[in-house]
């Protein structure tokens, strides 16, 4: 029998990300008691754990695309009006100026121009310079900090599994930690989840799972919480994939095209222009697109290129863009034997991830105020319809937090019902008294195999059919996976989330008779984007049953 807490707050914070940081940061300023957890620590925890080399802004310096009207114009297009632009609005545009500033006052070095101001490059079909490039290694551990100081508590080493709900509206969760393998229970009168994307489904290219392009912690664990506590996933069909150097999942595509960096086949060709009009300038899945059907059709392998680039331009890249996301970029050129400013460098197409791009039209489906559709659920981040991006999920996790903590002030704390907790602690710890034969890593990898077969690139009726199958099949077996400690117990339900987004981005893959983002969702029986698939799959789960029900474009 594991030995329990009990824990009150008014504001539970899933997820202790930049998003999720931000979000409790933001809801203690409201006034409340908030409380923090995550299944890692705080201070490294999520995508922005390490760094991030660009932050996307609209500081109104005066040119017209420095402006809120002119961003949200783009964001429209380049969501395809599948999200709610008011999302971004409120959000994001209500935020990311003065942010800006926030982070500097908190001491990130944010003006690094040699005038003393910021530099600031455009990408992904961007009409104008949006992304302020900055050294970022340090903000997650300052602004955990702040968060910390400012009274919130943090709660490490616990994975929540689970949310409680009474009466249709959320009222908790529970969780284990992962090292003691104690059972934690959470009464609160809102959830904010922030837990990002969801990684590990698909093979990676380099053949090592946790070699990934973002987190490799990141599991969609908040997409299938929401999913089973009643609330919709959206658009789930629509895969996220970049462009990465060869065997190193490091994007770099963001800082490569930002600077003026090209991608070339291997007759030297730029190549991107036959797929999208504004080529390396276009919205990002233009270019693993671009790649694939370059490589497909015999003119691969396909490279970087940044010759052509000034030595000052190599010199900012090299040195202060490339090494930020990851440390270790430099070393691995040098053990490949690269000089990135002489020397074509080898690319790939990433294993995907979701939900997709910098627009993010798929994820938990909220409304202008982080509202899910299950009260007292909020959902905040790359975890939920919105804007991506570093500042995106910063300013989306502002927003959530606000938004749950004035929830929190005029609401009462609701009742546990006991014997729903009693399930879940039941379920919870079940992997643990298995008698079956699997564990963990035979099962993931299994599931990585049956989505890179066929739920990934290219998508076809009997492959996604025969995909589904699989996938049924899998969950099945989940119940003869044996955990024999703490860390096989988080992967254990790691693999259950996975599971259940898998079969969320199947279903929708095979309800969508269309293709739609370049690779993102590709049917190669039908090729085409159709007028009549210009709309969204909203996925609910119901006693083990994902429904669709669609939502048409906004304007």
């Amino acid at each position: 029998m594991h030995s329990e807490h009990f824990i009150q707050t008014d504001v539970l914070v899933v997820g202790g990300g930049s998003a999720g940081t931000m979000a409790a940061l933001e809801a203690k300023k409201q006034g409340v008691d908030v409380v923090l957890v995550d299944k890692a620590g705080i201070y490294r925890s999520g995508c922005g754990a390490a760094g991030n080399d660009h932050f996307l802004s609209v500081l109104e310096t005066g040119p017209d695309w420095d402006t809120p009207e002119v961003f949200l114009k783009w964001y429209q297009r380049l969501t395809q009006g599948l999200v709610d632009t008011k999302i971004a609005e409120n959000t994001f545009l209500k935020r990311s100026k003065q942010l800006t500033v926030e982070l500097e006052e908190m001491g990130i070095p944010m003006k690094e121009g040699e005038d003393g101001g910021y530099i600031r490059t455009r990408s992904f079909a961007q009409p104008g310079d949006y992304f302020i490039n900055f050294d970022g290694r340090a903000l997650k551990p300052k602004i955990s900090k702040i968060a910390e100081s400012a009274g919130v508590k943090f709660i490490t080493n616990v994975a929540v599994v689970d949310l409680l709900t009474n009466q249709g509206k959320v009222v908790g969760a529970v969780g284990f930690h992962i090292r003691t393998g104690e059972f934690y229970i959470f009464q609160a009168k809102a959830v904010v989840l922030a837990t990002g994307n969801a990684t590990r489904m698909y093979e990676n290219p380099s053949g090592l799972p946790f070699n990934a392009w973002h987190s490799p912690y990141n599991t969609g664990s908040a997409q299938a919480m929401a999913l089973r506590a009643g609330a919709e996933v959206k658009n789930p069909e629509f895969v996220n994939y970049t462009i990465t150097p060869k065997n190193f999942s490091a994007s770099a595509l963001n800082a490569v095209v930002g600077m003026g960096g090209y991608l070339v086949n291997a007759k030297g060709e730029r190549y991107v222009f036959k797929y999208h009009e504004k080529g390396e300038q276009g919205p990002r899945w233009a270019m693993p697109w671009g790649t694939y059907w370059e490589e497909v059709e015999g003119r691969g392998p396909c490279y970087f290129d940044l010759r052509h680039l000034s030595d000052s331009a190599k010199k900012h890249l090299i040195e202060h863009l490339l090494p930020v996301d990851k440390n270790t970029f430099m070393d691995y050129c040098e053990q490949k034997g690269i000089d990135p400013g002489t020397d074509l460098m080898e690319v790939q197409i990433s294993e995907g991830q979701h939900p997709a791009f910098l627009g993010s039209v798929s994820g938990i489906f909220v409304d202008e105020h982080c509202r899910t559709t299950v009260p007292g659920l909020y959902a905040g981040g790359a975890c939920a319809v919105g804007i991506g991006s570093l500042a995106g999920s910063m300013c989306f996790g502002q927003a959530a937090g606000a938004e749950a903590g004035a929830y929190a002030q005029g609401t009462e704390m609701s009742e546990l019902v006991q014997p729903q907790v009693d399930e879940l602690r039941e379920l919870t710890y079940a992997p643990m008294s298995s008698r079956g034969d699997f564990n963990y890593t035979e099962a993931e990898n299994k599931l990585r195999q049956i989505m890179s077969d066929y739920v990934s690139i290219s998508r076809n009726e009997e492959g996604l059919a025969a995909g589904l199958s699989e996938l049924k099949a899998l969950k099945k077996l989940f119940g003869q996976i044996k955990a024999e400690n703490g860390h096989d117990l988080m992967r254990t339900h790691e693999l259950r989330d996975l599971l259940l987004i898998s079969k969320a981005i199947t279903t929708g893959a095979l309800d969508r008779k269309e293709s739609r983002f370049g690779l993102s969702h590709y049917r190669r029986d039908f090729p085409e984007t159709k007028e009549e698939w210009h709309k969204s799959t909203h996925l609910s789960l119901k006693d083990g049953v994902l429904n669709i029900r669609y939502v048409e474009p906004y304007n």
